[in-house]
């Protein structure tokens, strides 16, 4: 009877061992899943985290460009306005001379001074044909500057639109760690890969 006790007791340790063992295993096994996922998330929290930093800098560089190229187009806005002032002021003065000559011709004045009023005229009206010109150089200058300010404006909406994207995912990437929740991690990554999307746009911007 102490024979087969003996027996029976030593089977029992052994299938005992080898259930400690197959949990152990078990837990390891799981333990090593759970360190290789949270490697990925951690990996995609850096990358997210780089992206955003890309992103968060190209925002602030468009915003520094809209804003130095809308300062350009004011600059050449106010030396339109001066230009057309002064062709204004040229106008005037060439309607002035203009109705002196034709008096002068009633009046039947001397040709010298015909020729005279007639050179003035002509000159007049040269000056008041190139200051036309320039201030309408001046205009199309502030129109190309104030669109290229309006692009520049769009490049920032699409970086800073990735900014927030990014943002989100990162803390989503933080929670789902924390929480050891796989589908804040996927849903951390669709929002990076909108992100991504969004990021592209900000350089090409083929989405409009």
């Amino acid at each position: 009877m102490g024979k087969g006790y003996r027996q029976g007791m030593g089977k029992e340790s052994l299938e005992a061992h080898e259930l400690i063992e197959s949990v152990t295993e078990s837990l390891d096994e799981r333990e090593h899943k759970r360190d290789e996922w949270n490697i990925r998330v951690a990996l995609t929290t850096s990358i997210l985290a780089v992206l955003a930093a890309l992103s968060n800098l190209e925002s602030e560089q468009k915003t520094s460009e809209a804003i130095l190229l809308k300062n350009s187009a004011i600059f050449y806005q106010a030396k339109s306005s001066d230009q057309w002032s002064f062709y204004q002021a040229k106008k005037i003065k060439l309607h002035m001379s203009e109705n002196q000559l034709m008096l002068e011709k009633v009046m039947r004045a001397p040709k010298v001074d015909l020729a005279k009023l007639s050179g003035l005229v002509e000159k007049y009206k040269k000056q008041a044909k190139g200051i036309r010109q320039e201030a309408k150089s001046f205009e199309e200058k502030r129109d190309e500057l104030n669109d290229e300010s309006e692009k520049a404006l769009k490049h920032h909406h699409a970086f800073a639109i990735s900014v927030v994207c990014f943002q989100v995912s990162i803390v989503l990437s933080s929670m789902a760690v924390m929480l050891r929740r796989s589908m804040l991690w996927y849903v951390s990554i669709g929002l990076g890969a909108l992100g991504l999307v969004s990021f592209s746009n900000g350089y090409f911007l083929f989405l409009g």
